[in-house]
This record gives structure tokens, C-alpha cells and sequence, in this order.
């Protein structure tokens, strides 16, 4: 049996500005194309991977996520430089295969949000269903 998604990210620290996490979870919510009816149609009983994507302010910050995310997490990722003048540097990772419920998966995004405001105010910017 596959970890629940949510114990893969540690519970959100005292740090956070509960505000700013609300404001992006709440845009997530309201703009991402995967949504639990897509996980659900795609039938993810067994386990499922997710892919998501951070901005982060510069290339130090873009590296102690990274980092963040391979150590303290064990996910998989990458770092890649902004694309132009008034790009953030990107941090793009995928979860191992986890369980996902509805409630795991919201919980997850409230957690892995927080996880990156923590690491500098690094945002995150989406997240999507590996459908294989």
C-alpha cells in the first residue's frame, strides 16, 4: 500500500503566515485543471504521482528548495533558470507513488504551499495528476 500523500509533507510550521497560505491555496483551488474529479476518473485506488511546480525569487532560494525537496521530502526535482528578465526561477518535482483521497490530496496542497513559503516565500504555482 502506497504512503498517504499527506504524511509525505510535514505538518505546516508556526512560520507561515496562515494568510498568505490561505490566499494560495485558495487561487490553486481556483485555477488548477486537476481537480479530485480528474484524480477520481482516473481511477488512483492503487496510488498515483503528482507533478508540481514552485516559483522562487532568485537562483539560492531556487537551490535550498530543491534541496528542501529531495532531502526533506523525497521527492524527485529539478531547478531551472528563468526564462526571461521578469521570470522567477522554477522548481518542478514529482511525488513518488502515494495514496490519494480527496481529503489527502487537499491537505497535501495546503502542506506542500506552506513547505514552500517556509523555504524563503517560494509559491506554489500548480500541481497536476501522472496519468501514465
Amino acid at each position: 500500500m502506497a504512503t498517504p500523500i499527506e504524511d509525505t509533507v510535514p505538518e505546516v510550521s508556526d512560520d507561515v503566515d496562515v494568510s498568505e497560505l490561505a490566499e494560495i491555496v485558495d487561487e490553486l483551488t481556483t485555477m488548477n485543471s486537476d481537480d479530485w474529479s480528474t484524480v477520481a476518473e482516473n481511477g488512483v485506488a492503487g496510488g498515483a504521482t503528482i507533478e508540481f511546480a514552485f516559483s522562487a525569487p532568485n537562483e539560492e532560494t531556487a537551490h535550498g528548495l530543491l534541496e528542501g525537496i529531495r532531502d526533506d521530502l523525497g521527492y524527485a526535482a529539478t531547478a531551472s533558470e528563468p526564462e526571461g528578465e521578469l521570470d522567477d526561477w522554477t522548481v518542478r518535482g514529482t511525488t513518488p507513488e502515494v495514496a490519494v483521497t480527496q481529503p489527502g490530496l487537499a491537505e497535501w496542497v495546503r502542506r506542500l504551499a506552506a513547505y514552500g513559503l517556509d523555504q524563503d516565500g517560494c509559491v506554489l504555482d500548480g500541481w497536476a495528476l501522472l496519468i501514465d
